[in-house]
């Protein structure tokens, strides 16, 4: 475990040493506070807007510094030829991919909770008397769940192909898993069953982000999801990264750094 420690701690260092990552999260605080002059066109929503926009802005970004950064994890070790140090040296393969995952999920979370504390800080100076909604928190905790999933497809991804066909694969990955219901939905309305079957696969095989998107939106206006459905949501996130770690494992232990 101090392998995985040690390359999780230098992958975070030189993550948030990365210039376009402050970049990012300069023009999620720029969204933010643009969330101030949407919700002075709605007269008595304007808490609501800036809640909204700002948490759709912190997925939004969150998600783009997941995919770029996390796109790269591999290849970089690559080019920079740091990777065959590594190898030579007694730290098995899926410590190496365990401590880049970890590394990089332990930034996406410092992002998160800096723009998740802006937000928050920005609603009370809009209204200082307002009380700070539990379930805004809970929406938060959603959001990170939604970002280390795509951090773990990133990584996966990461393993076998350039930055680009990686940022290209996860994109849509990360569409996919937002449109699963309705492609699915669509295909049913075709005449053909072979489509209604093709996008039924799709939805079977890719995660269904959209629910974690509809819990948010439930918080937001105050209905609290079951304990069940709160748990199944952890759960089947949980099993999907472990799962894509695994794969990540697979193809770094079988591929040849020479």
């Amino acid at each position: 475990m101090n392998a995985v420690l040690a390359i999780a701690l230098n992958t975070y260092r030189e993550t948030v040493r990365d210039r376009v990552l402050y970049a990012f999260v300069f023009f999620a605080f720029v969204l933010t506070l643009a969330g101030i002059l949407l919700g002075s066109i709605s007269v008595g929503q304007d808490l609501r807007i800036l809640e909204d926009l700002g948490l759709a802005t912190i997925a939004f970004i969150g998600g783009i510094i997941a995919i770029f950064v996390g796109t790269s994890l591999v290849y970089k070790e690559i080019e920079r030829r740091t990777i065959y140090l590594i190898v030579t040296k007694p730290i098995a393969r899926w410590q190496f991919i365990a401590g880049k995952y970890f590394g990089l999920a332990l930034c996406v979370f410092v992002v998160t909770l800096a723009m998740g504390s802006f937000l928050l800080a920005t609603v009370y100076v809009v209204s200082p008397g307002h009380i700070i909604n539990s379930l805004l928190l809970e929406s938060l905790v959603f959001i990170y769940l939604e970002l280390i999933f795509i951090t773990a497809v990133a990584t996966f991804f990461s393993t076998f192909a350039t930055p680009v066909m990686s940022v290209v694969f996860t994109l849509a990955f990360w569409l996919i898993g937002h449109m699963g219901q309705s492609l699915r939905q669509l295909g049913h309305l075709s005449a053909s069953t072979t489509v209604a079957k093709f996008f039924d696969a799709i939805y079977w095989l890719v995660p269904d982000l959209s629910r974690l998107t509809t819990v948010r939106a439930d918080l937001m206006y105050g209905r609290q999801p079951d304990a069940e459905l709160l748990f199944y949501l952890v759960s089947y996130t949980a099993a999907y990264i472990i799962l894509l770690l695994s794969f990540a494992t697979v193809v770094a232990e079988r591929r040849e750094y020479q």
